[in-house]
């Protein structure tokens, strides 16, 4: 047998090690997963490189040792939807919508996304990232070792330049891997009778700038009422799409005008939310390849009744992914959180929900060839929980289960 095989870390005395070797999985079942008792991991120059028996992989390797203790070992967490890079807050919403105010009238009169557009707008890069940079080692602690982070708060050029450079500093200040999305959010109010202006301004302004300053990888919508119509959507995410740039789309949240068929002609990576999906649809997305993204904080955070079609999704055998969607509507940055809530709000077993938030998720940005895995060659974003196995997922909650992260190949947090 060999020995001494360098490594930089050894994880050892793993209780269980759950992972998705198979890749993105529509169905997900102890049959497809892969579940370890008595594992090893052995990482070197930030990538895994070897997974196998506690003892083998003790022996075999020479490095940093770390003893699991019987716990459980998932990949690191994969969060597909946020909005991290705002500034302000808007906490008094929360009080109007508790009395009846739904959320299109806050957005109506000048509230919800176009306030936090003001405070946005006049806060600098230092702002703004000392803002995020507080929020994404929230998450880090917590197991999150991937971000989507969308723009959207600003709605001009520069403002959004803006944004996703913040985005962007940040994948170089912690060890997370950043996925910078651009976003049409919101028609600004003074075009308010005349989006069509707006939306030719995005397209022919923002859009290619962002793609030529390499400042995202993703063209987003949000297509719904009170946003984007449906055939503006399509303009913008084809502008996004003839730029380089991969596409997603929020989809059918608040009323159904029917966004999510927009998979039926675009190349759509992602449709997120889902709420007011028909259940038909789910058979479109799986035909196209596409990923469901469901953001069930968000449901909370609405006092949202409605729910996506997770059963049919499941039959149609739709590829599930989770998020946190975390906004200044939703303030719930936790990935953690949200695979905690997932059985109550969707339904989805503690199994599920861990695939959604690691594989999935990866699929849902088009990088499930290198992370949301505990697999050879794959970036070594690992996590120990305190917990001895996934059952514990949702079972209980509403506090850090998280005993260590290691993100690209180095320990990135440890309460011990």
């Amino acid at each position: 047998m060999l020995r001494g095989l360098k490594a930089d870390i050894v994880i050892y005395n793993i209780g269980q090690l759950v992972t998705f070797m198979e890749g993105p999985l529509a169905r997900v079942s102890e049959d497809n997963a892969v579940i370890v008792r008595d594992a090893g991991v052995a990482i070197r120059d930030g990538k895994i490189v070897a997974v196998g028996r506690s003892s083998d992989i003790k022996s075999r390797f020479e490095g940093s040792k770390i003893n699991a203790d019987k716990r459980l070992v998932t990949p690191g967490l994969i969060d597909p939807h946020t909005h991290l890079v705002f500034y302000g807050s808007r906490e008094d919403e929360f009080e109007d919508k508790l009395r009846g105010v739904s959320y299109s009238e806050i957005l109506a009169r000048g509230g919800g996304i176009y306030r936090t557009v003001t405070a946005t707008r006049e806060a600098n890069v230092n702002d703004l990232l000392k803002r995020v940079l507080s929020v994404a080692r929230l998450m880090l602690s917590h197991g999150t070792t991937t971000i989507e982070v969308k723009s959207g708060y600003a709605l001009d050029l520069e403002g959004e330049a803006k944004m996703l450079y913040v985005a962007r500093k940040l994948e170089e200040l912690l060890p997370l891997k950043v996925i910078p999305t651009l976003l049409a959010h919101v028609p600004p109010l003074v075009y308010k009778e005349n989006i069509q202006e707006y939306v030719n301004y995005f397209t022919n302004a923002i859009i290619p700038e962002i793609a030529n300053r390499n400042l995202a990888l993703y063209i987003d919508v949000f297509c719904d009422k009170g946003a984007f119509s449906l055939n503006d959507s399509k303009i913008i995410l084809e502008a996004g799409l003839r730029a380089g740039l991969r596409a997603r789309i929020h989809a059918d949240q608040i009323e159904y005008i029917g966004c999510s068929k927009l998979v039926e002609k675009l190349n759509l990576d992602s449709l997120d939310h889902l709420e007011k999906m028909p259940e038909e649809n789910s058979r479109l997305i799986a035909e196209r390849g596409a990923v469901a993204t469901l953001l069930p904080t968000s449901i909370m955070s609405m006092l949202e009744q409605s729910r996506p079609p997770v059963r049919a999704l499941r039959e149609a055998k739709t590829i599930i992914a989770i998020g946190s969607d975390y906004n200044p509507n939703n303030m719930t940055p936790l990935q953690q959180t949200v695979i905690d809530i997932s059985p109550y709000i969707l339904g989805l077993t503690p199994l599920e929900a861990l695939a959604a938030a690691t594989i999935n998720a990866a699929k849902s940005l088009n990088i499930s060839h290198e992370v949301g895995a505990i697999k050879e060659n794959y970036t070594a974003d690992i996590i120990i929980w305190e917990i001895e196995n996934y059952k514990w997922l949702g079972y209980t909650w509403g506090y850090n289960k998280v005993l260590k992260v290691i993100a690209k190949g180095r320990i990135a947090y440890s309460r011990e």
